[in-house]
């Protein structure tokens, strides 16, 4: 076996069966804090103006990747909060985590990393406005919907709004959680994402094993303006996680890459990878898919010129 097949076998068993684990355990954790916490309250909490301050501040102590973003963004959907919040937190949980902003602040100190954080934030709130506005909440597969209820803000409106609403089973009383129902949902939940985890991971695995490490060394030495999309567009096709992606940005801006373009390589491959979006697909119809990784990729480039600019 080749060394390039063998990296990108052993990548593919690893990545996979932490997805697969970390996804049941998020699943199951949900699901639980669905059954305690009324889902009125959750929509309560992540609607209005409010709801996106509330969205990125959960993004922001989540530390999840972009693959383990979608089991809680499943359950937000599933408590009924609103579309635009939901989405920010979906922008924001891979970028905005402890883990990788606190890399950030040892790799490239103080200044670069709170203009990071705050270009992300300002960009995911807008973009979760604009998908809202535009209603791309009627993109999401109606499997993924809570029965009886619809995320569309003026159906919700009508039938979601009141706590005694049968069809949106809001709990009034207390009933006791059962456990191995709550696992056997979310082992259910992983089987039917496990044919999109499957490609996904394997695309990056293919990635991960055969693009030689030089090829960033040699994006390296160039200074156009042309490089941060490029390097966007680059970082949707790889799975670069917190724990990889700021070490190999400061390597690339040792041999001399514009910090700008090392930005976009950051939040391109960390909010938005090839796996990610093929994973979306179970959960979202295509234009909602596209529209996420257009909204990801141009939050890459305005936060690497900016930074080049600054």
């Amino acid at each position: 076996m080749s060394q390039s097949l063998n990296e990108a076998v052993n990548f593919f068993l690893f990545v996979f069966s932490e997805l697969a684990v970390l996804f049941i355990l998020i699943s199951f954790f949900v699901a639980w804090i669905n059954h305690k916490l009324p889902a009125h309250k959750i929509k309560t909490l992540l609607s209005g103006n409010r709801g996106y301050s509330v969205a990125v501040g959960l993004g922001a102590i989540t530390p999840f990747c972009s693959c383990s973003t979608l089991p809680m963004t499943i359950g937000l959907i599933q408590a009924r909060a609103a579309f635009g919040p939901i989405m920010a937190f979906l922008f924001t949980s891979p970028l905005l985590n402890p883990f990788i902003i606190t890399l950030f602040w040892v790799t490239f100190g103080a200044k670069i990393t709170l203009l990071y954080a705050a270009f992300v934030t300002i960009l995911a709130i807008g973009s979760g406005f604009i998908l809202e506005k535009l209603k791309f909440d009627r993109f999401i597969r109606q499997d993924i919907l809570p029965s009886g209820c619809n995320v569309n803000t003026e159906v919700s409106k009508n039938s979601c709004d009141s706590a005694n609403d049968s069809n949106c089973s809001v709990q009034t009383e207390e009933v006791p959680v059962k456990g191995k129902k709550l696992l056997t949902a979310a082992i259910k939940q992983f089987i039917s994402f496990a044919p999109y985890m499957a490609i996904g991971v394997t695309i990056g695995a293919i990635l991960h094993g055969y693009v030689p490490a030089e090829f960033f060394g040699e994006l390296a030495s160039g200074a156009d303006w042309w490089l941060i999309p490029l390097t966007a567009l680059i970082g949707i096709f790889l799975y670069i996680r917190a724990s990889t992606i700021v070490p190999i940005a400061g390597s690339l801006v040792a041999k001399g890459m514009s910090m700008g373009a090392v930005m976009s390589l950051t939040i391109a491959g960390a909010g938005a990878s090839l796996p990610e979006m093929i994973m979306m697909k179970r959960m979202f119809h295509w234009p909602l898919v596209v529209a996420f990784a257009v909204l990801v990729i141009t939050t890459a480039c305005v936060t690497g010129f900016a930074v080049n600019l600054i």
